[in-house]
């Protein structure tokens, strides 16, 4: 009787959860116990197993955890702008570059980031803007040399 009750709630967190988004897609593709979801105004989060929301549905677009070797997934706002979650869910660089690189190809730590404008900067792992992104690519990246790295 008490599995039946158990198996009956948790039919039931399902059948509520996936009626809030327009598609539950499959557990575990981008995390262990998580989901990604799509909601009814067509954006993107994701929801663990109990239906429960770790990362709101309000991307356009979720990259795989791949950045910074797999420490990072990329998401792409309504506005076309990009930004860092990390693996808790916790959004690290707000949805404000045109583009994010990956870790490692200037430097263990940091990415380049090119702003709305066109210019380029460097941040850290821990979305600190350590280069602004007011230089071209290359003053930049002699910027870089002389920044602090975090």
């Amino acid at each position: 009787m008490k599995k039946k009750i158990i198996l009956g709630l948790a039919v039931l967190t399902c059948s509520l959860t996936q009626a809030q988004y327009d598609k539950v897609y499959k557990y575990g593709d981008y995390q262990k116990d998580w989901a990604l979801v799509k909601s009814i105004a067509g954006t993107y989060g994701f929801i663990d197993k109990s239906g429960k929301t770790v990362v709101q549905p309000v991307y356009e677009k979720i990259e795989k955890f791949t950045l910074a070797s797999g420490e990072f997934a990329r998401v792409k706002s309504v506005a076309d702008m990009y930004g860092l979650i990390d693996r808790s869910g916790k959004e690290v660089v707000a949805p404000v570059y045109e583009k994010i690189e990956d870790f490692g190809a200037y430097g263990k730590d940091v990415a380049l980031v090119k702003n709305v404008a066109g210019y380029f900067g460097f941040i850290n792992k821990q979305g600190k803007e350590i280069v602004k992104a007011q230089y071209s690519r290359e003053e930049a990246q002699q910027k870089l040399k002389y920044a602090t790295i975090e």
